[in-house]
């Protein structure tokens, strides 16, 4: 991929996987042997279906702001404000996230997730 096509890609897989939590499109983005980083979690591919599925009844009234992507081949970091309501407690939250990834056979192999709320990937 060049970096043109990453740019691509990294804005589907916002509006295609994140943006509507999305864990039935993960095949596209995301090879089986993915490796993910997030503060002492080591995540797998699971570990990322489980996140979507548990962002989706967690937050409500989600908005991802875009405020930067760079892009070069077959990787890309993207920095974003999430926002939304906590279903549990009603309490907005506000967080500036960024990703680093790597891809690999045209879909992510590693990322690395750098974010001032701590995101749960294997929260049921």
């Amino acid at each position: 991929m060049d970096a043109e096509a990453t740019r691509d890609f990294a804005l589907r897989l916002m509006r295609e996987v994140w943006i509507p939590f999305a864990d039935d499109q993960v095949p596209r983005f995301y090879n089986r042997d993915v490796v993910g980083h997030h503060r002492e979690q080591l995540l797998t591919y699971d570990d990322v279906i489980a996140r979507l599925s548990s962002d989706h009844g967690r937050f409500s009234g989600s908005n991802y702001h875009i405020e930067d992507i760079i892009a070069a081949p077959d990787k890309f970091a993207i920095r974003f404000r999430f926002t939304a309501t906590v279903n549990a407690t009603g309490q907005p939250i506000s967080t500036e996230v960024i990703y680093f990834y790597h891809l690999a056979r045209s879909r992510i192999a590693e990322f690395w997730l750098l974010a001032d709320f701590p995101f749960d990937y294997r929260a049921a």
